[in-house]
């Protein structure tokens, strides 16, 4: 598999279930959320104003997604959002930058199949590892670490999460 036969897996309907820990803070709790991804052509205006953001040029991108989520909590408030990712390479495929409204992360897809991005923050990074056990089953493990005044790295919070894909994406006419 390469990276954007992996990325295309990211399509679909997915049941989320995350647990949290937070170090130093007890044991962190557990959520469940739907996330909806569909796949972006390079023209669409969300993918060329996002590459325009960053000085690329959208046809660079080997995968341009929408991803939509809600949390599934008991409360009237439920916690949701959207957000749109731009896959961009380097020449070898295998890393390269994630885009998105936000922030501007790179990624590595490893000979194992895995795929770890890495977001910069103000006194750390955010590491997320994502792999699959099949195609219809998804793994993913976000770490926040910050750095101490001695540059030593300290986990803060972890999440993890397991993703079952509950449909896949209807054929476009």
């Amino acid at each position: 598999m390469d990276i954007h036969q992996f990325l295309q897996l990211f399509v679909g309907r997915w049941r989320s279930q995350r647990s949290n820990h937070q170090s130093g803070q007890g044991n962190g709790g557990d959520a469940r959320a739907e996330i909806i991804i569909t796949e972006l052509s390079p023209d669409a205006s969300e993918v060329v104003n996002l590459c325009q953001k960053y000085n690329f040029e959208p046809q660079v991108a080997i995968s341009s997604m929408q991803l939509v989520w809600e949390e599934d909590v008991l409360s009237s408030r439920k916690p949701k959002g959207s957000t749109v990712l731009v896959a961009i390479p380097t020449a070898n495929n295998c890393s390269g930058l994630i885009l998105s409204s936000t922030s501007k992360s790179s990624y590595e897809f490893a000979a194992d199949e895995s795929l770890t991005i890495t977001t910069a923050i103000a006194d750390g990074a955010i590491e997320e590892r994502i792999w699959y056990g099949n195609p219809n089953l998804r793994f993913r493990v976000a770490t926040l670490i910050k750095s101490n005044v001695s540059g030593d790295r300290l986990v803060q919070s972890s999440k993890f999460y397991s993703e079952i894909r509950i449909s896949t994406p209807q054929p476009q006419r």
